[in-house]
């Protein structure tokens, strides 16, 4: 499985963000709207993604939620219909939440940088690092993307979306 160091931080202003990234070279991958069915498993984390640009897929992971860094192990399966893998799930798993959103998604070096508008919770950042050369590269990189963004890590959401609009009662 690829490993992955995240984090995820509310913030007001995207499009300051979208910016900065810019500036340093980000490349804009998509930005679309996109559904993410989520359903209920003992280990791990289940999804399916519909996505009007972008990625449609299935994706499995698990990732430590305890207030430590964030080092995330998943998979994702390209597919070509999302709806009728929530329909093939939807007839032997419980479904969750569904999160609706719109991402707009930007690569930087080894990093996925996220920019979301969720419905229910607002503006959030989430930095996804890939490890591609050992876990401390990719570390540094992700401290340096931190800095140039301005995200605090004390302002972390440890939460997936599904959680918090889970904990609102959606």
């Amino acid at each position: 499985m690829p490993v992955n160091l995240e984090i995820k931080v509310p913030v007001k202003n995207l499009k300051k963000l979208k910016i900065l990234v810019e500036k340093e070279g980000g490349e804009l991958i998509y930005s679309s709207k996109q559904i993410d069915v989520y359903y209920k498993l003992n280990n791990g984390r289940l999804k399916v993604r519909d996505s009007s640009k972008g990625e449609k897929s299935v994706i499995f992971y698990r990732r430590v939620e305890d207030g430590s860094e964030r080092w995330s192990n998943f998979e994702v399966i390209p597919v070509t219909n999302p709806k009728n893998w929530i329909k093939f799930f939807d007839n032997f798993l419980e479904r969750l939440v569904v999160v609706d959103k719109h991402r707009t998604l930007y690569h930087l070096k080894n990093t996925r940088i996220h920019f979301d508008k969720v419905k229910g919770l607002g503006n959030f950042v989430e930095l996804e690092t890939k490890v591609v050369n050992g876990k401390l590269k990719a570390k540094k990189e992700f401290q340096q993307i931190m800095k140039l963004l301005n995200l605090n890590h004390d302002e972390q959401i440890l939460n997936s979306y599904s959680d918090l609009l889970l904990m609102k009662g959606q």
